[in-house]
């Protein structure tokens, strides 16, 4: 089963890069229908880690003394400015990056437990989308 939903999540991410956005997110929409919270756990950080690939070979690999991080102009706190499901996005991301699997689990909870049925659909479409947004960047010639 874990085989079949990596293949999905490479094949949602997949079909993001080519363009196909809603095949991406059906694909995406339909494991979230099917498997349990803890499935869905996985499944972004399967996304992640096809983040982290992208990420990796764009500004190379840092050691442990390294961390990732949000930073926004003006010295402005994120929540102030970015709406939060690319919020959830790029602290899930960074998280990721940065081996925090505490804050990653608590990003997701966060979302998926939200009073607002809307953030967690959101906040995956998104984490998939900014996903396959850093495989297009770093992958060259890869134009649209």
């Amino acid at each position: 089963m874990h085989d079949e939903i990596a293949e999905r999540v490479w094949e949602a991410v997949g079909h993001w890069v080519e363009g196909r956005h809603e095949e991406s997110t059906q694909i995406l929409s339909t494991l979230a229908e099917t498997q349990t919270p803890s499935m869905m756990y996985g499944v972004a950080c399967g996304i992640a880690t096809v983040a982290k690939a992208a990420l990796t070979k764009m500004h190379g690999s840092h050691s442990h003394t390294c961390f990732w991080g949000i930073r926004t102009v003006g010295g402005l706190r994120p929540e102030d400015v970015v709406p939060p499901h690319h919020l959830f996005a790029a602290r899930f991301i960074a998280a990721y990056l940065n081996n925090d699997t505490d804050t990653a689990l608590a990003l997701y909870q966060a979302a998926y437990t939200s009073s607002d049925p809307e953030l967690w659909p959101a906040c995956m479409h998104t984490l998939l989308a900014a996903t396959g947004e850093a495989v297009i960047a770093a992958t060259p010639g890869a134009d649209r």
